[in-house]
């Protein structure tokens, strides 16, 4: 006789939120961003741009928020402001 397969357990089933710890300062590998110090920036674009955007930070393998940053620096030094 087939033994009766054990009761699942759904709690192991259920996605959880774990902390993982902050990593060091300078210790981001790359295409990582310390999400600990981001907030929301938001605001619409039209689609053909946003599109044009990730590919852009696809192709160089970087997330987003770094080719947001790089962007925003290269326009800081081309306008003669520096990087803050």
């Amino acid at each position: 006789m087939p033994r009766k397969p054990s009761a699942i357990n759904a709690s192991t089933l259920l996605a959880t939120k774990e902390k993982t710890p902050l990593t060091v300062a300078g210790s981001l590998q790359r295409g990582q961003t310390n999400t600990a110090t981001l907030v929301d920036l938001n605001f619409k674009v039209p689609a053909d741009f946003r599109q044009r955007f990730k590919r852009l930070a696809f192709d160089a393998q970087l997330k987003n928020v770094q080719l947001l940053t790089r962007a925003i620096d290269a326009w800081e030094r081309e306008q003669g402001r520096g990087v803050r």
